[in-house]
């Protein structure tokens, strides 16, 4: 029985492809179906959540694909059934990083600094 199953495994080739990964909270990922002969239309995706429970996606669009936008940072397991072939899809989910303010605030403070204290050090004598 398991050699028949990745014998057909292997000619099928069902898959399911996440886009992008690492995916950010908060942003769309994309989950799309499919097998050797093009896209899986109505396949049924859904995912475990980081907390262990598990969401209904809904149903693929013609071309395969289905979105979700993750609410919290962790690991996802994406799962669906193509052609009677369970597939299961992990995807790590990142939060987001926005420091690029914090060094556009400190690096002009930190010059201005520098410069304030070398012109005060420069007026005492030695």
């Amino acid at each position: 029985m398991t050699a028949a199953v990745s014998v057909v495994c292997a000619l099928l080739l069902q898959q399911l492809q996440v886009e992008p990964y690492p995916g950010l909270v908060g942003d769309r990922v994309v989950v799309t179906a499919s097998t050797a002969l093009g896209p899986a239309p109505a396949t049924a995706i859904e995912v475990e959540l980081p907390d262990g429970s598990v969401q209904q996606l809904g149903s693929a669009d013609v071309g395969g694909r289905i979105g979700f936008v993750p609410v919290a940072a962790g690991s996802y397991v994406y799962r669906a059934t193509i052609e009677g072939v369970r597939v299961l899809a992990p995807h790590r989910v990142v939060a987001r990083r926005e420091r690029w303010w914090l060094a556009l605030g400190s690096v002009p403070l930190g010059l201005a600094l520098l410069w304030r204290f070398s012109r005060a050090r420069g007026r005492r004598g030695p």
